[in-house]
C-alpha cells in the first residue's frame, strides 16, 4: 500500500513518466499504483483481524517473505536506474529478473488451488495434558501435485492464542496426506480452533501464496486433575463404625467380618462364635465392621473479584481442580456411595451422581464462571436438603472466613436440620501451600 502511494506521489511531484511516455504512461502508473494500495489495504486488514477470512473475506492472500523482499528491492532499484539513465541493459536485467518472480506467483497460486483441510480433534481434553490435532490435506487436482505445503492453525480462548503448524512435503493428483501437531492446553474452558491456512513458497521462495479455509471446531477442556496423598485418607476416611453384628442390605456390599473378641455384657448371643469358644474356654464373639461408605456432598465456592488480580484468578481455578479431583476420587474409589455437587457460580451447578454421568460433572466445572458475589443462598438451601445425617459435607472456598460468617447467619434463620448441617459442614480453605499435604499435581 505504501508502495502504491509512492508511486502515485512521486509521479505527480516530478511528472517523469509523462515527460518520456506521455499521458499513457502516467495512467498506466496510476492504475498500478492504484492495485497496489488496495491489495495492500486488504492484506493489512486480514492481518489485523484474521476472523474475518472465515466470512470470505481475503481468503487468498499474498506475502513476500525476507528472500523475496530483497529480491523486490533489487528489481525496484534497476528499474529506476533504467529510467532515469535511460540504460537499456539494466531494462533487460530488470526484466530477466520479474520472470522468475512472476513464475513463482503464479505456480503457487495454481498449487493452492482445488485444495481441502480437514480437522480431527477429540470432544474433551484435560488441562495440562498433551493431545495430538490431526491435519489431512486433499488434493482434488487430476494432474498436478501440491508441494511444500504448511498448515497454520490457529487456536483461541479467553486466556490464550497459541498458533500451530504442520509442514506436508507432498500431495499427490487426487490423494490425501496428513499431519499432526501436539499441543499443551493449560487452562479449562471452550477453545476454539480456527481459521486454517494453506499457503507455500514453492518452488523459489520468492512470494507466499496462501489459502484460507473457513473450518471451526471446538475443544473443551476439563479442570486439571492431581493425585490425593495419604493425607486426605487419613483425614476423610470411609466410615468404619463398628457394629455387634452383620446387619444384611441390598445391594452387594454387607458388613465385613472385622475380628473376634471376648464377651460382653450385652453382646447379642448369636454373634458368638463356639469353635472359638470351645478351644479357648472363654465366650467368644464375632465382631463387624460396617462397610458402606458414607455420601459425599461437595460445596464449590471459588469465589473471585470482578477485577481479580493473577493471585486471585489461581485461587479460583485450584478450587475448581481441587473440588473436580475429590469429586472423581470419590466416584471411583467408594463403591455405590452417594455424591452430590453444587457449586456457586454463573450459572448456579448443582450435580447428582444417581442421575448424571461423570462427564456431565466435569463438563459443567469446564465452563463455570466464578461467582462475584456473596450470596450463599442457592448454596446453603441445597446442602440442606441433600445432606443428611450419614452425609460427610464439604465446603471448598477461597474465602472461607466469609463463607463461615454468612452460613452462621443464614443457620439462624433455617429449621434446626438446617443449623446441624451448618454445624457439621467441613471448611477447606484453598491455600496452595496448604493444600500442597493433601494433593500432589501432575508434572507439567
Amino acid at each position: 500500500m505504501l508502495v502504491g502511494l509512492g508511486l502515485i506521489a512521486f509521479e505527480l511531484r516530478y511528472g517523469l513518466l509523462r515527460d518520456r511516455l506521455g499521458v499513457a504512461g502516467r495512467v498506466v502508473l496510476v492504475v498500478c499504483a492504484v492495485g497496489f494500495s488496495v491489495w495492500g489495504l486488504q492484506e493489512l486488514i486480514a492481518g489485523w483481524w484474521p476472523q474475518l477470512s472465515r466470512r470470505g473475506f481475503a481468503r487468498h492472500r499474498s506475502g513476500f517473505p525476507t528472500e523475496g523482499r530483497a529480491y523486490i528491492l533489487v528489481m525496484i532499484v534497476l528499474f529506476a536506474g533504467a529510467l532515469l539513465g535511460r540504460s537499456n541493459p539494466l531494462l533487460l536485467v530488470f526484466a530477466l529478473m520479474a520472470g522468475p518472480f512472476v513464475a513463482n506467483a503464479w505456480v503457487s497460486f495454481v498449487l493452492l488451488k482445488r485444495l481441502s483441510v480437514t480437522r480431527y480433534l477429540p470432544e474433551r481434553v484435560m488441562a495440562g495434558e498433551p493431545t495430538s490435532i490431526e491435519l489431512a490435506l486433499c488434493n482434488h487436482k487430476s494432474h498436478l501435485s501440491a508441494w511444500v505445503m504448511l498448515l497454520r492453525d490457529q487456536i483461541t480462548s479467553p486466556d490464550e492464542h497459541l498458533p500451530a503448524e504442520v509442514l506436508i512435503p507432498r500431495v499427490p493428483p487426487r490423494s490425501t496426506r496428513t499431519g499432526s501437531y501436539r499441543v499443551r492446553l493449560m487452562h479449562r474452558g471452550r477453545h476454539e480452533f480456527g481459521p486454517l491456512t494453506v499457503s507455500t513458497r514453492f518452488p523459489l521462495g520468492l512470494v507466499e501464496r496462501s489459502l484460507s479455509v473457513a473450518q471451526s471446531d471446538s475443544l473443551l477442556v476439563y479442570p486439571r486433575l492431581g493425585r490425593l496423598t495419604a493425607r486426605w485418607t487419613q483425614r476423610l476416611q470411609h466410615a468404619t463404625d463398628l457394629v455387634a453384628q452383620m446387619t444384611p442390605r441390598s445391594g452387594p456390599f454387607d458388613d465385613e467380618f472385622h475380628k473376634l473378641r471376648e464377651y460382653r455384657r450385652g453382646d447379642d448371643l448369636r454373634a458368638i462364635h463356639w469353635k472359638t469358644t470351645a478351644r479357648r474356654n472363654e465366650l467368644m464373639v464375632r465382631e463387624f465392621r460396617e462397610s458402606r461408605d458414607r455420601q459425599l456432598v461437595v460445596l464449590l465456592d471459588p469465589w473471585r473479584p470482578s477485577r481479580a488480580p493473577d493471585l486471585d484468578v489461581d485461587r479460583s481455578e485450584l478450587a475448581i481442580s481441587l473440588a473436580a479431583t475429590i469429586c472423581v476420587h470419590h466416584l471411583r474409589t467408594s463403591r455405590d456411595s452417594h455424591l452430590y455437587f453444587a457449586a456457586n457460580g454463573e450459572p448456579f451447578v448443582e450435580w447428582d451422581s444417581s442421575g448424571g454421568a461423570t462427564e456431565t460433572l466435569l463438563d459443567s466445572l469446564a465452563l463455570l464462571t466464578p461467582a462475584t458475589g456473596a450470596d450463599f443462598t442457592q448454596l446453603h438451601e441445597a446442602a440442606v436438603a441433600r445432606g443428611g445425617n450419614r452425609a460427610r459435607v464439604l465446603l471448598l472456598s477461597t474465602r472461607p472466613q466469609v463463607a463461615q460468617r454468612e452460613l452462621q447467619r443464614l443457620r439462624s434463620d433455617t429449621d434446626s436440620n438446617g443449623g446441624r448441617w451448618s454445624e457439621s459442614v467441613e471448611f477447606i480453605d484453598v491455600d496452595p501451600d496448604r493444600l500442597s499435604e493433601i494433593i500432589e499435581w501432575p508434572e507439567s
